[in-house]
């Protein structure tokens, strides 16, 4: 369990640590996600703390078989859908051309889980929630290592 906190930990603080991504370059200093705008920085750092935050609180409800605060934690985690709130159409254009569409898509298909994992709480399906958070913290792995891989554990 420690294990997966600190991966979740590492993964939520990623993008907010960097502010993105550091796909092909040589060093934090050349990561694309420095040309983003202070702005969009801001959203994605508040966005990979509400996850971290949502994904430790599931990672304890888990542990007690506690679904309720399963689904609420996995709803928490849907709704910091960065590209739903106060994001506008010349923000998402910035991300998309900084870091890409493939980041945006992922980006979507992390909050479908979540939203997949507030379903199987709600079902109090233990088994299906442990799995859907499992695949979050591969996706979430699989995104920072293409996206951020120097961005340090918080503790």
């Amino acid at each position: 369990m420690k294990r997966k906190i600190a991966a979740l930990i590492f993964l939520g603080s990623g993008l907010a640590v960097t502010g993105g991504a550091v796909l092909s370059s040589s060093g934090p200093e050349d990561a694309p996600a420095l040309e983003l705008s202070d702005h969009m920085r801001g959203f994605l750092k508040h966005e990979m703390l509400m996850l971290a935050n949502a994904g430790r609180g599931i990672e304890a409800a888990l542990a007690v078989e506690d679904h309720a605060r399963v689904k609420e934690f996995a709803s928490h985690m849907d709704k910091a859908f960065i590209m739903q709130k106060e994001v506008t159409t010349l923000d998402l254009r910035e991300l998309e051309a900084v870091l890409g569409e493939e980041f945006v898509s992922r980006d979507k298909e992390f909050h479908a889980m979540a939203r997949a994992l507030e379903a199987a709480a709600k079902a109090e399906d233990i088994v299906g929630q442990r799995k859907i958070f499992d695949d979050m913290l591969r996706a979430c792995a699989a995104c920072h290592q293409d996206y951020a891989p120097e961005a340090p554990v918080l503790e």
